[in-house]
């Protein structure tokens, strides 16, 4: 009994110095527009949110900042509900029906950011490591792909301060803004996905 006190002891101290941070709140977060038509984001709870986007490409996004050398672990579940029929790695079909984009920002210009995209791809396969055609400051990380399967839950777990290193060779102590985007502008088509369960510890 005494041994089993002291486990439970220092089980409640390891979960008190590595807390688990439930995050965010989808709700203090907004719709910005980048080219051709929005993509709809419906909040279906404060850490769930579904996408729609009919030739559109709108980021749902926060300026929030948070410290990466105490959060350097990020989770979260998604699944995409209509897929893209598209080669990702050609600028006329860069889009995707789910993704989730982490930045570090050198100044206050969208050219001054540089960013991670964790991508669900179509034709481009899972593992793959690959330049945004449209900004060399941008790096795709295709963690899923077609053969994930449609309306299928699917949970990632990411090191940010290691995979910031690793692909764009920063040392990175702060995340400069975060979001989650469909989009579907360059290849005209609809996609839809779901992102929920964001966590970071």
């Amino acid at each position: 009994m005494f041994t089993l006190r002291v486990n439970l002891f220092l089980i409640s101290i390891l979960a008190s110095a590595f807390p688990v941070i439930s995050y965010p709140d989808f709700n203090d977060f907004y719709s910005r527009g980048i080219f051709g038509g929005e993509t709809k984001y419906e909040i279906l709870n404060k850490n769930y949110v579904r996408s729609y986007s009919n030739s559109g490409n709108s980021v749902f996004v926060t300026r929030n900042t948070f410290d990466v050398l105490e959060k350097n672990i990020a989770t979260w579940s998604w699944k995409v509900l209509i897929p893209l029929k598209a080669n990702e790695r050609l600028r006329r079909n860069h889009d995707f029906a789910a993704r989730v984009i982490f930045c570090k920002s050198d100044g206050i210009l969208p050219t001054q950011k540089r960013c991670l995209n964790y991508v669900w791809s179509d034709s481009v396969e899972k593992g793959t490591v690959w330049l945004n055609p449209w900004n060399s400051k941008q790096i795709n990380i295709s963690l899923r792909d077609n053969k994930d399967g449609v309306d299928t839950w699917q949970k990632e777990e990411v090191n940010l301060v290691e995979d910031f290193k690793k692909y764009l060779n920063i040392d990175i102590k702060k995340i400069w803004g975060w979001g989650v985007i469909t989009d579907a502008d360059n290849t005209r088509q609809i996609a839809s996905a779901e992102f929920k369960d964001f966590n970071f510890q």
